[in-house]
């Protein structure tokens, strides 16, 4: 009996915690396309970590989730005739819809 108030009780919990896995998942995914075929287009992506998804109470926007990404992007640049490879740091907050679409995306520095 106690065996099955436990799982009871458990279910839920595993439930919404995959849930919430597989949305996070999704909005990586949609962040990693955002960035490579829109802002970054030419250049070579290198995820470095994301923070958690947080959700946002607004009520005239669309914006429903945001979620915080640091990522390396490489840059080539010609300096003295030869071609440098040179990796820039970018911290960004992404902004999402109910769908994990992107819709904003702004830079900051701590």
């Amino acid at each position: 009996m106690r065996t099955l108030i436990f799982l009871f009780w458990l279910f839920p919990a595993m439930v919404s915690a995959q849930i919430n896995r597989s949305a996070t998942e999704l909005a990586k995914e949609n962040i990693h396309e955002y960035l490579t075929a829109k802002i970054f287009k030419s250049c070579p992506y290198q995820p470095i970590s994301y923070g958690e998804l947080t959700p946002l109470d607004n009520q005239n926007t669309e914006v429903k989730w945001a979620i915080v990404h640091k990522f390396e992007i490489t840059e080539t640049k010609i300096e003295t005739d030869k071609k440098v490879a040179i990796q820039k740091l970018y911290e960004f907050i992404f902004y999402l819809d109910n769908k994990m679409k992107v819709l904003n995306a702004r830079s900051y520095t701590e």
